[in-house]
């Protein structure tokens, strides 16, 4: 969907009507005080623009006019503190005054019911139509202390009673740096009068009811994604133009809550400026970041905060001085804004083109406030339309974008069923040969245990007739040796023989009972460490100095290879390193069970792992244990073997 900007723009300017109307007669300008309405065509809104007649430091009744002489005559919409007089001289800023006007209209409008739009005064005013009042706003009064600032646009009616109408205003100001006023004031038949200020009110109302419901939807959009700075940003953007739609133009505020406060009412017009201008520049961040620069960005944020804590914590005549120094300020950044855009535009970023536009035309109605209500020209408050239009743009980007993600989805989802189906096909194709692949992994599981089991009985069967044995041959060697020179002892040999030989059975037969019994702590001569140390002292001859200091429980798989690596590293050393004195060590830590077993045999110059050290390597690595063996020709064999607790 493309978007023509010069329609979009034409189309918004002829919703809201703006310009607002011009009566054809805007050539008719008052003259020293009086204004000819006699020719005036019928049904249209005359400005009573031109010379109103002035008279400074006076608060005049319509009685007492005729007895004093006017100070100077002032072209109106204008404000008396930028009008100059008398070669050069000017009226101060805060003070009090009266301005006259002297209506001639034609004979057939007396009688009927006519109307004036008094547009906002500042501060106060009260307005009085052939001698009698007829409105008023705030209170008049010579001081500030005998004043009460307020202004709001009003309609007043009257029915003229002869073809010359008076109309005089008594004014004061001591708040503000600005005294007069800058609008046009206006009059006509009161249907006219009160239709245009019904207009006025209704266009403030629509644009005030769709910038909050904008600021709802992203908020609540926002409350659902946290990440989307943007989101939140825009809303609180939003929300600002809608609060200053209250307090600008019809001032809606004042019609909600007729007895506002007038100093909030202004600190809020007035933030409204600089604290949008802060939340817009972080909008603009997030809306391009790559393009935005870093220390314009952190130091306008600064500068946009310093101006709103002025109002805040200021009074009205000292921070209503801050709009013509921000208006440099606010030129510089609309300078910066329109740069990143345009570039984000040349880079060709999603939607840049019609932000830039759109954006470069609320950034004109921005100059155009700026410039009006700092009295350099005379216009109406544009910047709500300027942002409307902007706002539309978003929307209709927004739109596109969600089209295109809809699409997308519907895309994907499409996509996803096609490859769901073909999913289907694979999960039954792949699920039979799962089934496949599982009995074969059982077969092949089946055979591994059977292995580990074949594997471990071997150790087991290895260590236990090994140990045996080798006590059987030097008890049977020393009987041999003893048969004829003491038979008695040989017997004793020959009888221990016979011993090892049953236990060695018995051991044998355990070995054989692992195959149907899987619970090892069940077998409980594993750790009779100390009557293995004693068996083979007593069988073979050899000293053993022993150190075990164990307060922990040991698992039933943490003895066997203790047991065995005990059995094994004796067997070893009586039988290869011909060792005759052992030093066992056996204690644990919080962590780890440590194992040395150290001998004064022959040693070997190369450790080979035959039988007997892998298996007992084996089963130390089982249990993420680590064994360390060390060995010198002629320096004997030592056995390190640590081990974590389960």
């Amino acid at each position: 969907m493309k978007i023509n900007i010069v329609s979009l723009l034409l189309v918004l300017i002829l919703l809201f009507n703006f310009p607002m109307n011009k009566s054809a007669s805007d050539q008719l300008l008052a003259d020293s005080g009086k204004i000819d309405l006699t020719n005036s065509p019928p049904n249209e809104l005359i400005p009573l623009n031109g010379e109103w007649t002035f008279y400074w430091n006076q608060l005049l009744f319509p009685d007492e006019i005729q007895q004093h002489r006017p100070t100077t005559i002032i072209p109106l919409p204008k404000l008396w503190s930028n009008f100059v007089y008398e070669g050069g001289k000017a009226f101060p800023k805060q003070g009090y005054g009266t301005f006259l006007l002297t209506l001639n209209i034609h004979e057939q409008e007396v009688g009927k019911q006519k109307a004036i739009y008094m547009p906002t005064f500042l501060t106060a005013y009260k307005l009085y139509i052939d001698g009698k009042q007829m409105g008023k706003m705030g209170e008049v009064g010579i001081s500030k202390e005998t004043m009460k600032p307020k202004f709001s646009p009003q309609v007043i009616t009257f029915i003229p009673k002869s073809k010359e109408v008076s109309i005089l205003i008594q004014t004061s100001n001591f708040y503000h740096i600005k005294s007069g006023v800058q609008k046009e004031i206006l009059y006509g038949d009161a249907e006219l009068v009160i239709a245009f200020k019904e207009k006025a009110v209704a266009k403030n109302g629509f644009l005030f009811a769709i910038f909050i419901l904008i600021s709802l939807y992203h908020f609540l959009f926002y409350l659902n994604r946290k990440h989307e700075i943007r989101s939140l940003t825009f809303a609180l953007f939003s929300f600002v133009i809608a609060v200053r739609i209250l307090v600008i133009d019809q001032i809606l505020l004042i019609k909600i809550f007729p007895d506002f406060n007038w100093t909030l009412e202004m600190k809020i017009e007035y933030l409204t400026v600089f604290f949008g201008f802060w939340l817009f520049i972080i909008f603009l961040k997030t809306l391009y970041p790559k393009e935005s620069i870093a220390y314009i960005y952190r130091f306008s944020l600064l500068l946009t905060s310093g101006f709103s804590l002025l109002v805040i914590f200021t009074p009205p005549i000292v921070f209503v001085r801050l709009l013509k120094p921000f208006g440099f300020v606010s030129f510089l950044l609309i300078i910066y804004f329109l740069y990143v855009m345009f570039i984000a535009m040349i880079r060709k970023r999603e939607g840049a083109r019609i932000s830039f536009f759109t954006g470069l035309f609320f950034y004109m109605t921005i100059v155009n406030d700026m410039l009006h209500y700092n009295g350099f020209i005379q216009s109406i408050d544009l910047v709500p339309i300027g942002f409307f239009i902007f706002l539309f743009s978003q929307f209709l980007l927004l739109s596109q974008e969600y089209a295109k993600s809809f699409n997308e989805a519907d895309q994907l989802n499409t996509l996803l069923q096609e490859l769901n189906a073909k999913l289907e096909d694979r999960v039954e194709y792949h699920k039979e040969s799962l089934e496949q692949s599982m009995h074969e992994t059982a077969v092949a599981l089946t055979d591994k245990f059977i292995l580990e089991e074949r594997t471990r009985l071997i150790g087991e069967i290895h260590d236990t007739v090994g140990h045996t044995l080798t006590t059987i041959i030097i008890q049977i060697e020393a009987g041999k040796r003893l048969i004829h020179t003491n038979p008695t002892i040989a017997k004793e040999k020959l009888d221990m023989s016979q011993e090892q030989i049953r236990k060695g059975l018995n051991e044998i037969r355990n070995s054989l009972r692992l195959l149907n019994d899987r619970d090892q702590g069940s077998i409980e001569y594993l750790f009779s460490l100390r009557t293995l140390i004693y068996d083979t002292e007593k069988s073979t001859g050899v000293t053993i100095k022993s150190d075990i200091k164990l307060t922990k429980s040991l698992s039933a798989k943490h003895q066997v290879v203790l047991y065995r690596a005990l059995q094994e590293g004796l067997t070893n050393g009586i039988r290869h390193g011909n060792s005759n004195f052992f030093s066992f060590h056996l204690n644990h830590s919080d962590d780890w069970i440590t194992f040395r077993l150290e001998d004064n045999g022959e040693g070997v110059a190369e450790i080979k792992y035959g039988l007997g050290l892998s298996m007992m390597k084996e089963r130390v690595e089982d249990l993420n244990g680590e064994l360390y063996i060390q060995s010198e020709k002629g320096k004997g064999f030592n056995i390190e073997i640590f081990l974590p607790f389960e």
